[in-house]
């Protein structure tokens, strides 16, 4: 039996050892795997052999899930780790520290983890377009940002396996308004829906109005629901420009600039779960920006 970190393990299992045999106690060393490992410290093994856990008391420091160890039996005293069986499991946990979806997938709880956090945000929606018209202007809508939820959760009380959905990205409207962001969810605990989509507008010689889309809502997070930001409106009054229309932000990531010139289409959004920015046009049309697809992130830990 090895030391771990400069502890004498072969000489305190000889004290235990000599304590027994001066107690008069049977004993008897087995090895076994780690199975759990929980919130208050209690560490239960499986023996070689055995089909069911014991609950033992460490005496090499901690330990991981699945590590290999050598117990100590000497009833009625107990069960007591007292080396490792082979190289000590000093590695890492025995599972991700985090997990990162960007499309739908699945996540497993791992073997030994005591706490996970899910947090996310859904898709972001897309700008609004803006139909051109010879000697006119027009300003279209920013879409919304992604609404976001954070819940944290005993890992004991998840499923072994939890779906996860993550929000698509709303496209900008090309002659119309934009597409609104898909939801996000955590195996139906909380759900973070996708941003509204900016409205179009025609061109025209006067004004016009294109209405922001608004933040996507949030729902069934044990510790925060944001809606997401909404987008700008775009306005303009005589062709003159008095409001662009910017997307959306979420808390996970920003929205689309506003536009600067009539010549392109509105921006698309960098961050995750931000609106697209509605389109700025003269004669000839433009498109709106598109949103950011949403994301969800699951940190464990153990």
């Amino acid at each position: 039996m090895s030391g771990i970190d400069g502890l004498p393990v072969k000489a305190i299992a000889e004290a235990v050892l000599q304590r027994a045999l001066s107690m008069g106690l049977t004993w008897r060393l087995r090895p076994a795997t780690v199975v759990s490992v929980a919130g208050d410290g209690t560490v239960r093994v499986l023996h070689d052999g055995d089909n069911v856990p014991i609950r033992v008391v460490s005496m090499v420091g901690p330990v991981a899930v699945r590590a290999r160890v050598m117990v100590l039996a000497t009833p009625p005293a107990g069960n007591h780790i007292v080396g490792w069986a082979g190289t000590p499991a000093h590695g890492g946990p025995p599972g991700p520290l985090a997990q990162t979806f960007t499309e739908a997938g699945t996540f497993i709880v791992p073997a030994g983890a005591r706490w996970v956090r899910a947090y996310g945000v859904g898709g972001g929606g897309g700008g609004g377009g803006v139909t051109g018209a010879a000697s006119s202007d027009g300003a279209a809508g920013g879409g919304g940002g992604g609404g976001y939820c954070e819940s944290l959760f005993r890992a004991t009380d998840l499923p072994a396996e939890v779906e996860v959905a993550v929000g698509a990205a709303g496209a900008g409207g090309a002659f119309g308004n934009g597409i609104a962001g898909g939801s996000s969810s955590f195996g139906g605990l909380w759900t973070a829906g996708g941003g509204s989509p900016g409205v179009a507008v025609t061109a025209n010689t006067t004004s016009t109005s294109g209405g922001r889309g608004l933040g996507g809502t949030a729902t069934g997070g044990n510790v925060l629901n944001s809606p997401g930001g909404s987008g700008g409106p775009g306005r303009t009054l005589d062709r003159q420009h008095l409001f662009t229309a910017y997307g959306g932000h979420s808390l996970l990531g920003a929205g689309a600039p506003p536009p600067v010139t009539t010549g392109n289409a509105g921006p698309s959004a960098d961050g995750y779960g931000g609106g697209g920015a509605g389109a700025i046009a003269s004669a000839t049309s433009r498109q709106g920006g598109s949103g950011r697809v949403g994301i969800v992130i699951v940190e464990v830990t153990y």
